[in-house]
């Protein structure tokens, strides 16, 4: 009896261990870790993927392959035919999309099938290029990682630095969808090397609407409630005196997110918003004389003035171009239900004409390391 009960536990531990029947070389496959969308200039359908090269005899660690085609997974069977391992599409780690196809409404249905075909991937950044996307994919950078890992990490740190948003595919489907609000998505351009510049904006359809700058994307995050650690700010205060050559009327601090608070409100026809948000920080730069220890207060007082008045300038941005990347009517739905569902199909333009209002409450903890 217990040499059969040694027997059955040996059994068990065996099948608990994991199989190396259906092993795979990592020399045999192709990892597509890179994939790009776009549009030629004769609007046909462009695909492109990027994968490491991982022998020793082959000269670039890359391979790019281009086709143009109807569809992302008829893509597929034709990169398949060419490369020489076998294609595996759930590794992906950027999707590239083309600012002249996301300028047409009708390219959105071409990701159906990362999220229909179990072995895609959805959690894929998803970026948009200022420019031609094969100019990104054939591009080699010096001295830098693989053309994957070094946009991965790229993007990871300018959206740790809050300069941009942090969208995947996932995300950008659940955008999409959210009738709230609409879609940002980090953007990138190429000219001697890659520079994220900021956040693009998209309509519920897809369709590219206007940019971002790395400081006002830095703004978009506070109001998202998505900023990972503190936000650096640049601030001209007016009115400071200046002398000398170099001198400037600049101060500059980093400041972490205390609260932010949206209030709504429907009144007359139109929604209301009103935003209160708390930062507190340090000085890291002030590059006019100034007694931080007697007029503090003064100096809050400034820069809150400057702040309130970015963030109005951002927010008749985002009117003007009809678009709530922020998800003021994902608000506008919790609190005034009955008046939002009667919108909500076309909440871009409703949301136009709603009064916003972003009051900034600032608390500067120290002047830095010196007086």
């Amino acid at each position: 009896m217990k040499r059969w009960i040694r027997t059955a536990a040996l059994a068990v531990c065996v099948a608990m261990l994991a199989g190396c029947w259906d092993q795979a070389n990592i020399e045999d496959l192709t990892l597509s870790l890179s994939t790009g969308i776009d549009l030629d200039e004769k609007d046909n359908l462009m695909v492109y993927m990027a994968a490491p090269v991982f022998s020793k005899e082959a000269k670039k660690k890359n391979e790019v392959y281009e086709f143009r085609s109807k569809t992302l997974r008829v893509s597929r069977n034709k990169f398949d035919s060419v490369v020489t391992a076998l294609t595996v599409g759930g590794k992906s780690q950027v999707l590239l999309l083309g600012k002249r196809l996301t300028e047409r409404a009708d390219w959105f249905p071409l990701t159906d099938v990362f999220f229909r075909d179990g072995k895609q991937t959805v959690n894929s950044k998803v970026v948009l290029v200022n420019g031609p996307v094969s100019d990104v994919i054939h591009h080699y950078p010096k001295d830098k990682p693989r053309l994957s890992l070094h946009l991965t990490r790229l993007l990871d740190k300018n959206n740790r630095r809050n300069f941009t948003v942090r969208t995947t595919i996932q995300k950008l489907i659940d955008q999409k969808y959210e009738k709230g609000m609409t879609i940002s998505i980090s953007e990138l351009k190429l000219s001697e090397e890659f520079e994220v510049t900021g956040t693009a904006l998209l309509d519920n359809k897809g369709k590219y609407k206007g940019s971002l700058n790395q400081q006002e994307s830095s703004s978009l995050l506070i109001l998202q409630r998505r900023t990972a650690g503190e936000v650096p700010f640049n601030i001209h205060v007016p009115h400071e005196q200046k002398s000398g050559v170099f001198a400037s009327d600049v101060v500059s601090f980093n400041a972490g997110v205390e609260k932010v608070k949206i209030k709504t409100a429907y009144n007359q026809g139109k929604f209301r918003f009103d935003v209160g948000i708390h930062l507190s920080g340090a000085l890291t730069q002030r590059l006019f004389p100034f007694d931080f220890a007697k007029k503090g207060g003064e100096l809050e007082a400034a820069i809150e003035k400057q702040l309130d008045k970015q963030f109005a300038e951002l927010m008749k941005k985002f009117q003007s171009l009809k678009v709530d990347p922020v998800g003021f009517g994902i608000y506008a739905r919790a609190h005034q239900y009955k008046e939002y569902k009667q919108v909500q199909e076309q909440w871009g333009d409703v949301f136009a004409k709603a009064d916003v209002n972003v009051k900034v409450k600032l608390t500067l903890k120290s002047s830095g390391a010196i007086k």
